[in-house]
């Protein structure tokens, strides 16, 4: 086992709108079992990547990869066909869109992006906070 624990929970998704839905439910039912974990976080998180990727990835769907806690943390990857960096686009106040790299950068500032074999993989990490109780931002720079 390395670093991120065993992965209670891997799926592939299409390319499509549903795709969204179905990764933030098995995020979800992937950390049920831990009450630590901040579960609103990680599926806003996993909804935030996961549309990125059916918006502005290539065709050949996502793969959406949960590890399990493993020294006080638990770490999600998003994978997609794309080479593609995510990209920060400007906007207004009142954008409804546009705000997923704040939100990685807020709830997760040590979220990393790294090229593959097939694309690129996002990784993020929330670690425990012992005072607080769920899981938060992990602090490092590296979560691979």
């Amino acid at each position: 086992m390395d670093q991120r624990g065993y992965v209670p929970a891997a799926q592939h998704y299409p390319r499509t709108a549903i795709a969204v839905s179905l990764a933030r439910a098995m995020a979800a039912r992937a950390y049920a079992p831990f009450p630590w974990v901040d579960h609103d976080v990680v599926k806003l998180l996993v909804s935030e990547t996961a549309t990125n990727a059916v918006l502005h990835a290539d065709d050949g769907g996502l793969d959406l990869i949960c590890h399990a806690p493993f020294n006080g943390a638990i770490q999600i990857e998003l994978h997609d066909r794309s080479e593609t960096r995510p990209v920060r686009h400007p906007h207004s106040t009142w954008d409804q869109n546009g705000r997923g790299l704040e939100l990685l950068d807020l709830l997760t500032p040590g979220w990393s992006v790294v090229r593959t074999m097939t694309g690129k993989g996002l990784a993020f990490a929330l670690e425990a906070n012992p005072d607080d109780g769920p899981l938060h931002s992990r602090s490092t720079t590296q979560v691979w």
